[in-house]
């Protein structure tokens, strides 16, 4: 009588729209997903690597103050106003990170201002050039803070350390705060036409005078109208809340200036301000002011704290968190974030160092910094936490937001986003390896990225499927091969391809080879046409080895219940899908390991934790 022959499955990912989900063990992760990704992009149903990055190789100018008359350093080639046309001063800029803020001008134009040292130093986005404006020593705070505060009121940015009197800039220059005009605080938050801060005890604050109050913008830095506690006077938060830590207000579109009601974040609680333009009407209100609005995690931070449309989303001790659904959920069992997909990344975040965090919405995306590390000259991000809103703008299909896992490759300081009418930038102000302040712009549809050192280079990204057990959980398979489906092949790209058997810790060898697409020939140099990015239907990976084996249970590694698969690529491609195939076999004897595969050997595994790896391709 003939044996059967063994029969073959097939498994596999053809469409990844889903994002990541590594909150739940790799067999229960959805199809359209996969259990984890480092500096990926998942839109169109494609995985390819992230957008560019881009140092900004930018001018310094600095200025010195001689006669009551400002002139550049070597007091050569000064304009009319006082201002050099050409920079002068030190190569980079150094020193202990405190905090920054994008500025908008009046015509529209978008700045960077930076708290460095106690010094404040302001970045020109559009002419690449950055300038220090703390020209004399009564402009400059302590330089071993290691935090700072910045808001933008009007034309008027208050910048604040919690220690010395206000640093004010009003788009031309900078000075201290008069005495009848905002005092030392923390967080701050413009809303509703008051600067809303907290003072440096951080449990009270308060707001400044309305704009326009006595007919000028200047009247938003005025406390002309901070008389009377039922006039207005401080506010506070119960001292088992931690402080205050953020400030934010979410959107409403059914008002005159689109805002909501002030959130006031503390680690425990979220209070609601609900405070009328008209001072005098505050003290005859039958309703109050302030109100705990969340009795849950609060926000950790000032800069990870967002307004996203009509909701805040915030960093929590537990994850990251929506204000709204929050509030939805406060009635059920059990109130939880919404970042359980990235649960490897955020129960391994030092908790301590969250109030450092920063986030944006940028690009459809939104980008919050993640895995804080401490040095001598502040904290440093080794990576960003990426949520999709993208998935959600179809008007035929709608799907929630999806995690894309983290990006990584920079040693973020704060992520900032410039916008005006025209457009929006996202720039990430990141620690350079010889501990100099680095600009780099986190582009839209850059294919690689970009650094000073050597020019353009080619990204590293890394994708782990979810578990696939081929719809037969509990039957033994033994892998045979695989199939990876991938278009926009562009350049020199290698791929590195390893497999885990089972719940097996570590990673195996199992295939790596690399493809090349010529798609730029010229350049700008002749007129001959560059080719266009290639495709190739279907790669194949030869049938695993039998030598590696699981000495555990005494079998081959590449005998297995359910198989994941990692591909490390670096250069530009865009996975279509990925599928593998195995066919059925017995269940294997104790010792069949060492009688019938003779040249088993342990096996020599590839430990790539997703949370240390770090793409050299970036920050040299």
């Amino acid at each position: 009588m003939s044996e059967r022959a063994p029969r073959r499955y097939t498994d596999g990912t053809v469409t990844f729209e889903g994002g990541i989900d590594a909150g739940v063990m790799p067999s229960e992760v959805d199809k359209n997903q996969v259990a984890f990704a480092v500096n990926a992009n998942f839109r169109q149903g494609f995985v390819s690597c992230r957008p560019g990055f881009v140092q900004k190789n930018y001018d310094l100018c600095v200025t010195i103050t001689a006669d009551n008359d400002q002139v550049t350093a070597d007091q050569t080639n000064v304009t009319a106003d006082g201002w050099s046309e050409d920079c002068y001063g030190p190569q980079s800029i150094s020193g202990t990170f405190q905090c920054a803020l994008p500025y908008i001008a009046d015509d529209g134009r978008t700045f960077i201002l930076m708290l460095i040292s106690g010094e404040v130093w302001f970045y020109d986005v559009a002419q690449n050039k950055a300038q220090n404006l703390s020209v004399s020593d009564d402009l400059k705070n302590p330089s071993n803070l290691l935090d700072g505060w910045m808001v933008q009121a009007e034309n008027f940015v208050v910048i604040q350390d919690g220690f010395s009197r206000p640093l004010i800039f009003n788009g031309t220059n900078l000075r201290r705060a008069a005495d009848d005009e905002i005092k030392c605080g923390k967080v701050m938050a413009y809303v509703n036409g008051r600067i809303w801060y907290a003072l440096p005890n951080g449990f009270s604050f308060r707001a400044t005078d309305i704009v326009y109050g006595d007919g000028t913008r200047a009247s938003v830095l005025k406390e002309t109208e901070n008389t009377f506690l039922n006039e207005g006077g401080d506010f506070a938060v119960p001292s088992d809340s931690g402080g205050i830590t953020a400030m934010a207000v979410p959107g409403d579109p059914d008002t005159s200036l689109g805002q909501g009601p002030l959130l006031v974040f503390t680690p425990r609680y979220v209070f609601s301000v609900q405070a009328p333009v008209d001072r005098d009407v505050w003290k005859n209100l039958n309703y109050p002011i302030q109100a705990i609005s969340l009795l849950t995690s609060g926000a950790l931070g000032a800069r990870s704290a967002i307004t996203i449309n009509g909701d805040v989303f915030y960093r929590a001790v537990d994850g990251v968190r929506s204000f709204i659904i929050a509030r939805r959920s406060f009635t059920d069992w059990g109130n939880t974030p919404i970042s359980s997909e990235m649960l490897n990344v955020i129960e391994n975040d030092q908790t301590n160092l969250l109030w450092a965090g920063s986030a944006v919405v940028f690009d459809n995306r939104l980008l919050m910094t993640c895995q804080p590390r401490y040095n001598a000259e502040g904290v440093i991000h080794k990576a960003m936490a990426v949520l999709d809103f993208d998935l959600i703008t179809s008007m035929r299909k709608k799907f929630p937001p999806a995690w894309s896992g983290i990006w990584t490759g920079l040693d973020a300081l704060q992520i900032v986003k410039t916008e005006n009418a025209y457009g929006d930038q996202c720039f990430c102000i990141a620690r350079g390896s010889d501990d100099s302040i680095q600009i780099w712009e986190i582009t839209k549809g850059e294919k690689f990225d970009n650094n000073v050192a050597e020019g353009k280079k080619e990204i590293e990204w890394l994708v782990q499927s979810r578990a696939y057990n081929f719809e037969v959980p509990f039957g033994l398979k033994r892998l045979d091969s695989g199939d990876l489906f991938i278009d926009q092949l562009e350049g020199d790209v290698s791929f590195d391809v390893t497999y885990r058997p089972d719940q097996y810790p570590g990673w195996i060898e199992w295939i790596d080879f690399s493809e090349c697409a010529t798609t730029t020939q010229c350049l700008d140099l002749c007129p001959i046409t560059n080719f266009k990015p290639q495709y190739r239907p279907k790669m194949r990976f030869p049938t695993p080895s039998d030598a590696p084996c699981n000495q555990t249970i005494s079998t081959p590694a590449r005998n297995l219940y359910e198989v994941q698969v990692m591909l490390n690529i670096i250069g530009y491609c865009r996975i279509k899908s990925l599928r593998v195939h195995a066919y059925d076999v017995q269940e294997p004897s104790v010792g069949e390991c060492r009688t019938v595969y003779p040249a088993c050997t342990p096996l020599d595994v590839c430990d790539i934790n997703p949370l240390t790896y770090t793409s050299e391709a970036v920050n040299p």
